[in-house]
């Protein structure tokens, strides 16, 4: 017989097992309970502790953002003049910051509707903080709810967030940020804070304000804006990456609809405003000028306007440079877009350089430096190949490199003819000259020991760059007097009166043969070869015409004309350069003659000692420039490498030419031509077996020529030529 369970025995079994499972179940949920008791009375007590300590340590005033400076941190901007209209217009932004301050009376009442309605609905009720979103926030900010942020915060918060840069999540900065937030709704109006939060908000590819908005989105000011372009900006300072309208045209399309939806919702648009906005089709274009790398003028000039923040204010280097990327600076340049992008296209094509040596395992450098005879800088190409970057090493105006021989004609001949030592023609002695010490020096190129070779004429000892003939005037002038009128008249930088070596430029290598300590700048050598085509005026070199901050001028600069070397002998040397070019007897620039057959050029090669550096510092009837090539690290050059900067300067200065019709050199002055005796230099006669034609001061004429006869009775002497 088998026993059979009652049947209620098997239900109470099942009842007691349930009341367990309900017992263990009730348990886990007061120990949870219990547990998220504490954890929010911890919380509670830290955010009470927290908020002690920051209103304890919140000081008002003193902890709020200055919302007045904010206008002094936005974009600047480079103008440039338009030759077709004679007006300035925009060139480029700079690249610190894209930000262009606009008062609120410029911007549309939907751009403020709009990032009110979504933002900040209750902003023109409330007193800094919106309570109702506050306590959200902070629950969230506790128990983690969500996992994102609640916005909780008024545009009165977010404005001081975005000008303090501090975003962490922490109890505390939350804190701070509310206690700033009433307090600041106690010194700035309403208005006052909507405008520069407006300024302020941040948009898509690092935009910043709605000015700047306008124009990098949708190429227009701010006050033209659309309501739906409004929305749309509205839509972006949400979630700059997320809402970018070049890589997620759809989420701003979707967020831009919400913010239209907001502001009717809130009376800020009728009914056919919202439809319009929301069928109008959305161009993304910008009238920003913009450049992924700046050009070799437009770096130079970043430096030029940074120093002369320096120089004029006194800042540190850091500051100025900061006010040029920050400051909303107006910097009017001098530059001509189109003659520097011609120059920098042939300095970026190799096939205007000589081909590389075999053993080269970096290629040569080259710049150059061109200026007009006012001072102004023309074009300016610091390094070969195509620019890379910002700020790069400018070899043009921070280069020192060794000038050679291309110091004579500033350092040796000027003067010397200023100081009537010497004149056109003068015979002078192609001979070394005896050192303290007793030692011959210098030789001329191609020679293995000093020699005396006899007399020569000063205009073929230019022409043919001799060595000895500058030395011995140098010996005449002193190299204390050349070097003064390098430094004091022609503003050389790079000279030393002695450094800790025991090194000095003031000595006979430096003067005569530009074997300086350290060298000269392209820069410099252009501005001082200036006066041989301006009437011996010097004008410092300057890149813009005047920088204005908020509509006021707060630099200039422009042509300031110094008269170092007289008129007459300015002309003089002119034309002995020219000769340098043009000359018969061995002219160490002829091979430019060809090419600048229409035109009157003078020029000067400079070739180191060691042929580490080639020089070729020229000018034209417009625009006068030094040309450089060489290794970085002094290799030293040889073939046609040493052509290189005659031939980069000629290219540039045709390119710059283009289309000009040749005019001669402005003659000013006295001076008067006359023929003079190839052998001796003085005025020919008639009997003279061989002439050439000079330039002379009227007071200090070479006397006629002992050598030859003098002309029979009835015969004639040239008269001398105005």
């Amino acid at each position: 017989m088998t026993f059979r369970k009652p049947a209620w025995l098997d239900r109470g079994r099942e009842i007691l097992a349930e009341q367990k499972r309900r017992g263990v179940f009730a348990l886990i949920g007061r120990i949870l309970l219990t547990i998220g008791l504490i954890f929010v009375l911890t919380a509670c007590i830290v955010a009470c502790v927290l908020t002690v300590y920051v209103a304890t340590n919140f000081t008002g005033q003193s902890n709020l953002p200055d919302v007045d400076s904010i206008n002094e941190n936005q974009t600047s901007i480079i103008m440039t003049l338009n030759e077709s209209t004679g007006e300035y217009e925009e060139f480029q932004r700079l690249s610190g910051i894209k930000r262009i301050w606009t008062p609120l009376g410029d911007m549309p009442v939907n751009m403020q509707n709009a990032i009110v309605a979504i933002e900040d609905e209750r902003f023109n009720t409330h007193f800094g903080v919106d309570w109702k979103r506050t306590i959200s926030a902070f629950a969230n900010l506790i128990l983690h709810f969500n996992q994102t942020e609640y916005g909780g915060s008024t545009l009165t918060q977010q404005l001081i967030k975005v000008m303090t840069g501090n975003n962490d999540h922490s109890i505390q900065r939350k804190i701070t940020e509310i206690l700033s937030a009433v307090e600041m709704e106690k010194y700035y109006s309403k208005d006052e804070i909507l405008q520069a939060y407006l300024n302020m908000m941040p948009l898509a590819s690092n935009v910043t304000g709605v000015g700047a908005g306008a124009n990098y989105f949708f190429g227009v000011e701010a006050k033209d804006l659309t309501l739906a372009q409004c929305a749309a900006l509205a839509a972006m300072t949400n979630n700059p990456v997320k809402y970018n309208p070049y890589r997620y045209p759809e989420n701003l399309r979707t967020r831009q609809r919400l913010v239209l939806y907001k502001m009717y919702e809130l009376d800020f648009i009728t009914a056919d405003e919202y439809k319009q906005a929301l069928g109008e089709e959305l161009y993304f274009k910008s009238s920003a000028k913009t450049t992924e790398v700046n050009d070799w003028y437009t770096d130079m000039l970043i430096d030029d306007v940074t120093f002369a923040l320096v120089k004029k204010y006194g800042y540190t280097e850091a500051q100025a440079r900061n006010m040029v990327f920050y400051g909303g600076l107006t910097i009017y340049s001098c530059e001509n877009p189109k003659l520097q992008a011609k120059v920098e296209a042939i300095y970026r094509n190799d096939d205007n350089f000589p081909k590389a040596l075999l053993s080269d395992t970096v290629q040569p450098q080259a710049a150059i430096y061109v200026m007009d005879y006012t001072g102004k800088t023309v074009a300016v190409v610091g390094g070969r190949g195509e620019k890379e970057g910002d700020r790069l090493f400018n070899r043009a105006i921070s280069a020192i490199r060794q000038p050679g021989s291309s110091m004579k004609p500033i350092a040796v001949y000027a003067p010397a003819i200023q100081l009537n030592l010497i004149n056109y023609s003068s015979p002078v002695r192609d001979c070394y000259i005896v050192l303290k010490d007793g030692t011959k020096w210098p030789t001329n190129v191609n020679q293995s020991t000093p020699q005396d070779s006899g007399m020569t004429t000063v205009d073929v000892a230019v022409q043919t760059s001799k060595n000895t003939v500058a030395a011995q005037l140098v010996e005449q002038l002193t190299p204390h007097r050349s070097f003064t009128f390098l430094t004091g008249s022609l503003n050389f930088t790079s000279l030393v009166t002695s450094d800790a070596n025991g090194n000095t430029d003031i000595d006979y290598a430096p003067m005569a043969l530009g074997g300086l300590t350290n060298g000269a700048y392209p820069r410099e050598m252009a501005a001082a070869y200036q006066i041989f085509g301006n009437g011996g005026s010097y004008n410092e070199p300057y890149s813009f015409v005047k920088v204005t901050q908020k509509g006021n001028t707060i630099l200039q600069d422009g042509p300031a004309p110094i008269q170092v070397l007289d008129e007459d002998s300015a002309y003089i040397m002119n034309r002995l350069l020219q000769t340098v070019v043009t000359g018969t007897e061995g002219a160490t620039a002829s091979s430019l003659k060809n090419a600048w057959s229409n035109w009157e050029v003078f020029a000067k090669t400079g070739t180191t000692q060691k042929r580490n550096d080639v020089w070729l510092v020229g000018g034209t009837p417009k625009y006068v420039a030094a040309s450089w090539f060489g290794y970085d690290k002094n290799q030293v050059l040889v073939g046609s490498q040493t052509s290189a900067a005659r031939n980069l300067w000629s290219k540039t200065m045709l390119a710059l030419h283009e289309g000009v019709e040749p005019t001669p050199f402005d003659r000013r002055g006295t001076t008067v031509e006359q023929t003079f005796c190839t052998e001796t230099g003085l005025l020919a006669t008639e009997k003279c077996p061989k002439t050439r034609v000079g330039v002379y001061k009227p007071n200090y004429m070479p006397d006629m020529c002992d050598k030859h006869s003098v002309p029979a009775e009835g015969g004639t002497v040239p008269e001398a030529q105005p």
